[in-house]
């Protein structure tokens, strides 16, 4: 029972570890790695995924889930996310415009309550 317990405890260690390791913000880190994948893939064949990788994507998805649904019940973005937004893209809010109406649903709705100023 203890060794089930200790195994646990360590997979939320790495977990947590592998988040915060690329950045502080796992918002901005999530953004990130969303604009990362819609770049043409390098020449290079991709080694398999880590399990690290499979954990953040997981993790990322789930993120967006929370934003999304955040979204549909408030019809705008919470504050920490349009603060990730505009860190990832310094602060340049046309760029954060565009990602939203690149990345998100009902972006062009979405882009009116978006300030990078008062965040």
């Amino acid at each position: 029972m203890k060794t089930s317990m200790s195994i646990v405890v360590v997979f939320f260690f790495v977990a947590f570890y592998a988040i915060s390791a690329a950045s502080l913000n796992p918002e901005e880190t999530c953004i990130r790695r969303n604009m990362d994948r819609s770049r043409p893939p390098s020449s290079s064949l991709e080694p398999n995924k880590s399990m690290f990788d499979s954990l953040r994507d997981t993790l990322c998805r789930d993120m967006g889930r929370a934003v999304m649904f955040y979204v549909r019940i408030n019809g705008k973005f919470p504050s920490h996310y349009v603060k990730a937004m505009c860190n990832v893209f310094g602060n340049d809010e046309k760029k954060v415009k565009e990602y939203v109406m690149e990345k998100w649903l009902g972006g062009s709705k979405l882009v009116s309550n978006i300030s990078c100023a008062i965040h």
